[in-house]
């Protein structure tokens, strides 16, 4: 449970007197990840993983025998380890992240399939009427694939890969079933709809897939894909006019700038101010939870996010894993990969909202939670892994700049300990009326002795404005993070 203490300066002079130093204060740190998330309302989140049953059964078709099976959308994940970044560190110690890919670029992830990639040219003709009705023709197939540039899933797949991921997504666009695709491999099919969906968050209306396999013999002679679609074309085209609206609102609003950090910071901002976090909320696995109901869970803050960076030219890719507490449970989890001025950041949208604190019905207050908590926004690998486990779904960069993390760009993160510097930190808070100063400190060994200055020999009444008889501070452990209440 989150805790808070109010500190006097009788107590501190007590406490000095005493010689009782050693003891500190421990203000509201936490020790453990438990703790954390409790304090976030983070204590039972739910699952991302859509519902979907699973059925096998058999039919007998002119051809061969065809097996017809649901297969769930969303797979097991496990840890995926990332490399160490060869660093580039500026003067002022922060640290630029020039190699993203110490090893080397990562193979492309549909190689083991490329045998089992084939041409519908020769086709029967009612196979090939099915493909042509929803544009899959060899001039509609360059064209998808011209459109699908610079995507990042897309752009880690063989050229065969990429045909069968435009096959794909014309299906789903046209909410179509029984459509034959480019392979006759079941791990394919199943690799490349993961690839898909992180790319394409406007596909609110898709829950999963099936396929069905002909079969001559032993061998599969060719694949039917079918999205599963949870509305008709008549709502989705609603729902999409309704999402529209909303998103042309918040980008109208949007600053007008070509630095890509204000940008990402105004959509961090707009889906924290505009949502909250409500693991009950209908369609909370896509946008319209976010757009249209405003409560949603982690898979609909992080498509939502996507969905608005990529209508405003940042690169914003979805990214999937595990979060682990200490007792040893495990919970799915959703976030991005951003591309900001050149270098690649982790943006966790739905930890930046102090929202997550109601919805366990634990006893925080939240007068003393900021409505936007900015540890998230724009974080390296090595500070997302302290509590996220990346998935091994797709290969992601080691993002080791720190150019562009929040605190860096609003003057918030101590490399040292110095004095003058936090009283500017503070001077401005006030100017800007603020209800609390965030520090951000780049090392536990930074952090312990600022938070020693601070509140053990309570150097922190000298930086405030006014006659303060108590302070009230937050501090995070993990993150380093410390919040002093003005």
């Amino acid at each position: 449970m989150k805790k808070s203490w109010m500190l006097t300066k009788k107590e501190i002079a007590f406490l000095l007197a005493a010689a009782l130093l050693s003891a500190g204060l421990s203000g509201c740190q936490y020790e453990s990840f438990d703790d954390y998330l409790r304090a976030l309302g983070m204590k039972d989140p739910v699952s991302y993983e859509a519902a979907m049953e699973e059925s096998v059964s058999e039919v007998t078709t002119p051809e061969a025998k065809e097996l017809f099976q649901d297969v769930v959308d969303i797979s097991e994940y496990s840890v995926l380890a990332a490399d160490e970044a060869a660093d580039s560190v500026s003067g002022d110690g922060v640290s630029s992240g020039i190699d993203e890919y110490p090893s080397g670029a990562p193979a492309l992830a549909d190689s083991d399939y490329a045998s089992f990639y084939k041409s519908y040219e020769d086709a029967d003709a009612e196979i090939i009427k099915k493909r042509e009705a929803v544009g899959l023709t060899k001039t509609g197939i360059e064209k998808l694939k011209k459109e699908q540039e610079g995507l990042y899933a897309y752009e880690r797949l063989t050229d065969a890969g990429k045909t069968l991921y435009v096959e794909m997504l014309a299906i789903m666009r046209h909410l179509a079933s029984d459509v034959s695709v480019s392979t006759t491999s079941d791990d394919a099919i199943e690799l490349v709809f993961e690839y898909v969906s992180i790319d394409h968050p406007e596909l609110f209306y898709v829950g999963g897939y099936q396929y069905t396999d002909y079969r001559r013999g032993d061998e599969i002679s060719r694949i039917a894909f079918s999205g599963t679609y949870t509305y008709d074309e008549a709502e989705v085209k609603r729902r999409q006019t309704q999402i529209n609206e909303v998103v042309n609102r918040c980008i109208a609003a949007a600053p007008a700038t070509e630095d890509e950090y204000l940008t990402i910071k105004y959509v961090y901002e707009y889906i924290i101010k505009n949502t909250e976090y409500d693991k009950d909320a209908p369609d909370n696995q896509n946008i319209c939870s976010v757009f249209l109901g405003g409560r949603s869970v982690c898979n609909g803050y992080a498509k939502a996010a996507q969905y608005l960076l990529s209508k405003l030219g940042v690169d914003c890719t979805f990214v999937t894993g595990m979060v682990t507490t200490k007792s040893g449970q495990q919970f799915r989890h959703a976030w991005n990969l951003v591309l900001c001025n050149g270098a690649h950041y982790y943006l966790d949208v739905t930890w930046g909202d102090a929202s997550y604190q109601t919805a366990s019905g634990e006893s925080a207050d939240p007068a003393l939670l900021p409505d936007v908590n900015y540890d998230y926004l724009n974080v390296t690998t090595e500070e997302i892994e302290r509590q996220h486990e990346l998935s091994d779904i797709i290969d992601v960069p080691v993002c080791s700049a720190m150019t562009d993390n929040y605190y860096v760009r609003e003057g918030e993160y101590f490399t040292s300990v110095e004095p003058a510097l936090v009283q500017d930190l503070f001077d401005r808070k006030y100017a800007e009326g603020a209800k609390n100063v965030t520090i951000k400190c780049a090392t536990e060994a930074v952090y312990n002795e600022l938070f020693d200055q601070l509140f053990t020999q309570g150097q922190v009444f000298n930086y405030m404005q006014g006659y303060q008889a108590t302070v009230t501070y937050t501090s995070f452990e993990k993150t380093r993070t410390i919040m002093i209440w003005l």
